[in-house]
């Protein structure tokens, strides 16, 4: 039993600590003056209490100015997938619709629907329906990292930022603040990156996500210490896929 629920930890944990991940530098392989997306796909390698995990992350288009992202882990018979689809203007996203699955069990799916004329956020959950108000700006854990990303390449980080994310029906907020740059090795070839702290509003854990300016502010590393260790995810670059 004890090894069913770590099963589900570290898979619960790669799709929390991916939904921090960005887009893949995308303007300046294209030779554009702002951010854009492309699509992708890539492989991450999640650690955590001596057990290891996968997490694989697909970003497509899915119609005129509308994108789809997807993330799926397994560890077994254990499995979870989240998807995103957001609009995109050029500059910011808005999200659409949030989806979230895990198998078996389903006490952790959801479902989240954005009425951004009503203002408002319709969550469908294993235990019924509930909604919450939409503030400007609202994102989920997915289509959160998206607009990070973007912020980071336009530059709109020079200060201390915070994110609102709406789950299960609650709003909670996300800081994220620049600490300091780092020279960190991947698969042999040195690269200097810009160390982030990310934390959320009324909790002591930190994560710490390691961005490499030259290659577009790509997440290179992520880490977070909590009760059972040390957590670990990191970019496997030969998973690297463009697509046109």
């Amino acid at each position: 039993m004890a090894k069913h629920f770590q099963l589900q930890a570290i898979l619960l944990t790669a799709l929390l600590f991916s939904a921090v991940f960005g887009i893949l530098p995308a303007h300046a392989l294209l030779g554009e003056s702002k951010p854009l997306l492309t699509p992708y796909s890539a492989t991450y390698h999640l650690t955590r209490d001596g057990m290891a995990a996968e997490v694989t992350r697909k970003l497509e288009r899915s119609g005129e100015g509308r994108w789809q992202l997807h993330d799926s882990a397994r560890v077994l018979f254990f499995s979870m997938q989240e998807t995103a689809i957001v609009d995109f203007d050029g500059e910011n996203i808005k999200p659409v619709k949030y989806r979230h699955r895990q198998s078996p069990g389903n006490s952790k799916d959801q479902t989240i629907r954005y009425d951004w004329k009503k203002q408002q956020a319709t969550f469908d959950l294993d235990d019924g329906e509930r909604t919450a108000k939409l503030k400007k700006e609202t994102f989920d854990r997915l289509s959160y990292q998206i607009q990070l990303r973007l912020d980071l390449l336009a530059g709109r980080l020079q200060q201390p930022r915070t994110y609102d994310l709406v789950d299960r029906g609650r709003h909670k907020q996300y800081r994220i603040e620049k600490v300091g740059e780092e020279m960190l090795t991947l698969d042999n070839r040195q690269i200097q990156t810009l160390k982030l702290r990310q934390t959320r509003i009324g909790k002591d854990r930190e994560t710490f996500i390691w961005v490499a300016p030259d290659l577009d502010y790509l997440i290179i590393k992520m880490e977070r210490d909590d009760d059972d260790g040390r957590i670990r995810m990191q970019l496997k670059p030969e998973s690297l896929k463009f697509k046109s």
